[in-house]
């Protein structure tokens, strides 16, 4: 059922002064819930959400905790139940998650997933402390910054050696060879 069809049918709840409960009696009635999915499903969903929500910057990677929430949530509602979202326009996605907000629907809705709700953000959490510790660590981070200097460095090395052979000096074979030599023994790739 798309979401904009399920708040519409939503709009009906009347009197919730008297029916506490109405909005979670609507959401039960209303929303398939899938009790699992395999795990490598969960993970690929946890990638695709770390993917949307982090970006790297001057090799650090950065994480915009709001979006990642965000498509956190909306993955979880379309992979667990039969509500789907219309689109993939970020703003038309964010006016169908405010409208879920907006009308009490999402935590009725995300109460429904139950458990799995957790162990999904768990493993998202697991993903993005692993990206944190294996590549926004200090030794990660300075590795690929000194890669990048030495591929500048040995690019310099070819262009000195270039210009020493085309230059006409008075050197003899011998030494331009020791040159060659030295700069054949720089500590580079």
């Amino acid at each position: 059922m798309k979401i904009k069809e399920f708040i519409e049918k939503a709009n009906g709840i009347k009197n919730t002064h008297i029916n506490p409960t109405a909005v979670e009696e609507y959401v039960a009635k209303n929303v398939e819930v899938k009790q699992y999915i395999p795990f490598a499903e969960k993970r690929e969903m946890c990638a695709s959400v770390l993917e949307g929500s982090c970006t790297t910057v001057g090799g650090i990677l950065e994480v915009d905790s709001v979006s990642r929430y965000l498509l956190f949530t909306i993955a979880v509602i379309s992979k667990y139940t039969n509500l789907e979202f219309e689109n993939t326009d970020d703003e038309d996605v964010i006016d169908q998650y405010d409208m879920l907000c907006q009308r009490g629907l999402l935590n009725p809705i995300l109460d429904v997933v139950g458990g799995e709700y957790e162990v999904c953000n768990n493993i998202l959490n697991m993903m993005m402390a692993d990206i944190n510790a294996n590549k926004n660590n200090v030794v990660a981070v300075f590795d690929r910054a000194l890669q990048q200097v030495l591929g500048h460095v040995d690019d310099f090395v070819t262009v000195l050696s270039d210009k020493v052979r085309a230059m006409e000096l008075d050197l003899s074979q011998i030494d331009i060879d020791k040159i060659m030599g030295v700069i054949s023994k720089l500590p580079i790739k």
